[in-house]
């Protein structure tokens, strides 16, 4: 598995193994798309070896939920032995999509005393889980993958120089994101869209905005689009040198898209009004 970047957690990870001192619960926590998926599997096999699968178990979310239904599911397996291991692995991809009472139900499993299981927690949202859940795990943070990492990596994939820059800059550190890009050249044509977009949004009537809305509201990749004007603002805030009102309306933004991503991804509330809300804001 080539991983890029994070070699100071790989290394925390590494002793942990040779020092027989794995915890019962980990959480990787950081960005979106920037390797902590890879690095927990890598980490998995090294502590169950190469043939892996009876032992090793990965819990992703199904429509951007984790059910209580899929904990009960979860808890019946590792109530059994391990087949040909010391150990069950068992990473929990996008742990803050857990309902609050799948969560509940899952404190029960962290409550347990160590034994066979090792579990896995990732999340970009460290904050949404619950604070007994957040007491009960170790956490490993991870961070941005450099641009040079990024680069390096592209040219390697067959990028030129020039694209190779080009991807590392509008990626923003994350490695998932830039190889997508690499692989779906018409997403940076999206990127760029997006950002023409919100450029010129603090210039549009109020009309404008809503018609923006209806037709945002239409498309498949909103998420995607959100996740642009994330970054967009987040680059705003280090490029405002002198902090004032900018620096404060961008850190608001980023809030309120932010919590616009969480609803429509979360929950069935009407997509047109909530993008409305948000754009009345920018």
């Amino acid at each position: 598995m080539n991983i890029i970047g994070h070699q100071k957690q790989r290394e925390i990870l590494l002793k942990l193994i040779e020092n027989g001192n794995i915890p019962h619960a980990l959480l990787f926590s950081g960005p979106e798309k920037i390797g902590k998926k890879e690095i927990a599997i890598d980490f998995s096999k090294k502590i169950l070896g190469k043939d892996n699968d009876t032992d090793f178990f990965i819990l992703s979310s199904k429509e951007n939920i984790i059910t209580i239904e899929e904990i009960r599911k979860l808890q019946e397996k590792l109530f059994l032995k391990p087949y040909n291991h010391e150990f069950k692995v068992v990473i929990i991809d996008n742990v803050h999509l857990m309902k609050k009472e799948a969560q509940n139900a899952f404190l029960k499993t962290l409550e347990e005393p160590k034994g066979s299981s090792i579990l896995i927690l990732i999340t970009p949202y460290p904050s949404m889980l619950l604070k007994t859940i957040f007491s009960r795990v170790q956490e490993l943070k991870f961070s941005l993958v450099s641009k040079e990492e990024i680069e390096k990596h592209l040219i390697k994939l067959g990028a030129d120089k020039e694209k190779a820059k080009e991807i590392s800059l509008i990626s923003s550190g994350q490695i998932g994101k830039a190889i997508d890009y690499f692989n779906n050249p018409e997403k940076v044509e999206i990127f760029n869209q997006a950002i023409k977009d919100i450029s010129i949004m603090p210039s549009m009537n109020y009309f404008q905005r809503f018609n923006y809305a209806k037709k945002m509201s239409e498309l498949e990749n909103i998420d995607e689009i959100m996740d642009i004007w994330q970054r967009y603002f987040r680059r705003e805030m280090i490029v405002t040198i002198n902090g004032g009102e900018n620096l404060m309306k961008s850190k608001e933004l980023i809030k309120n898209i932010s919590k616009t991503r969480y609803l429509i991804n979360s929950t069935n509330a009407n997509k047109r009004l909530i993008l409305e809300n948000l754009l009345l804001k920018i």
